[in-house]
């Protein structure tokens, strides 16, 4: 671990981990140091990284068994690994809302890990947001009024996504899938709000989608407040490593008539309850 130092990205949550050559191989020690990164902060980011996609799957894998996403593919030799593509003429984004991903299954992933292969000068940012810190910051009466419910989510198949990022879908009507509103975090046991988008989150358990928005959009706000995110500035050579069992995250769309090319991989989750 010589040289290995976690510095982070701000006071909120997020921090980039320098002195690791991720494409060589990672004892036990450092991988545990790298693990604890993510535990405490959330989201972990790593700069100038030359990896492929199977060195990719290798890492991932040390969190657990890759996750296989529902409705979207992979890459032919490297199943598992997604290829995250908008062109120069696409005027919309893969995930363009705040999201964990695969709530819209029974075990939603626990890692998500993203490597940017192709970015623009500027732009392309991804934001983050601290579901831990937006349930500490609750009042006690509220904490109290959500203590027991339990979210209702769905695939959003009439979501608008770029050319190359259509899913393949079977026709039969997306199942919908139940997670506690307010998740204990599995290794660390802290309690945070765990939920998405409207789009994907419809309603409560036992109340109506009309009912259940004023409430799902005050807690949106208020998770998304500046004091609990960070945002990411890609470079060709990034990899970002978050935990959705706590956090938001939010891809920015203000590159258009630029190229962004990036490797996708989401490790197998936990059982929410």
């Amino acid at each position: 671990m010589t040289g290995l130092t976690v510095r982070p990205l701000t006071g909120a949550m997020g921090a980039e981990i320098f002195g690791i050559d991720l494409a060589q191989p990672m004892d036990a020690a450092a991988f545990d140091r790298i693990h604890g990164a993510l535990l405490d902060h959330g989201a972990i980011f790593f700069r100038a990284q030359t990896i492929t996609p199977a060195q990719q799957l290798a890492f991932a894998g040390r969190w657990g068994e890759i996750h296989f996403h529902p409705h979207m593919k992979t890459l032919p030799d490297h199943p598992g690994v997604i290829e995250i593509l908008k062109k120069e003429d696409d005027t919309n984004v893969f995930g363009e809302n705040w999201h964990t991903d695969q709530i819209f299954t029974a075990t939603p992933a626990r890692v998500t890990m993203l490597y940017a292969k192709v970015v623009p000068a500027v732009g392309g940012d991804t934001l983050f947001a601290d579901l831990h810190r937006a349930y500490d910051a609750l009042s006690d009466g509220m904490k109290q009024m959500i203590a027991g419910l339990r979210t209702v989510n769905v695939y959003q198949t009439d979501k608008v996504r770029p050319a190359a990022m259509t899913p393949t879908m079977s026709g039969e009507p997306p199942k919908q899938y139940e997670h506690p509103l307010v998740r204990q975090h599995p290794e660390t046991g802290r309690k945070g709000l765990y939920f998405c988008h409207r789009g994907i989150t419809r309603r409560f358990v036992g109340m109506s989608e009309e009912e259940s928005r004023p409430l799902l959009e005050q807690l949106l706000q208020h998770s998304t407040r500046p004091e609990f995110t960070c945002r990411f500035r890609w470079e060709v050579g990034s990899l970002a490593v978050w935990d959705n069992r706590r956090v938001l995250h939010y891809p920015v769309n203000d590159y258009y008539g630029h190229r962004r090319l990036m490797h996708r991989i989401t490790v197998q989750g936990d059982p929410t309850s």
